[in-house]
């Protein structure tokens, strides 16, 4: 029996790239931000969504610019350096501190 859950990287980018948009929005959904999947899909091909804040808009482009790295580096090693600048992506603007570890 072939496992078929056992993708090269390529397939693996391929299908994250495919589900962007569902992964955003549910990203957007456990971040508390009220958004439908078309409402994501605007946003993200730069139409305006006008009964959403900027800072829902602005969180939105966050994630997808944290995927966009991710898969852009997919080669790199994940390390500390990595997720610090996932979380640098992500928090942008929304953190007091973003891409760095708090400490206390």
């Amino acid at each position: 029996m072939q496992d078929k859950f056992k993708l090269s990287i390529l397939e693996n980018i391929f299908l994250a790239k495919k589900n962007l948009i569902n992964n955003i929005y549910a990203n957007a959904r456990m971040e508390g931000i009220n958004v439908t999947l078309k409402q994501i899909q605007n946003i993200l091909e730069g139409v305006n969504v006008p009964n959403l804040k900027i800072d829902e808009i602005n969180c939105i482009l966050n994630l997808r610019d944290a995927w966009k790295y991710t898969l852009a580096n997919i080669h790199e090693d994940f390390n500390l350096n990595f997720i610090c600048k996932i979380n640098e992506l992500v928090s942008r603007n929304e953190s007091l501190e973003w891409g760095i570890l708090r400490k206390r």
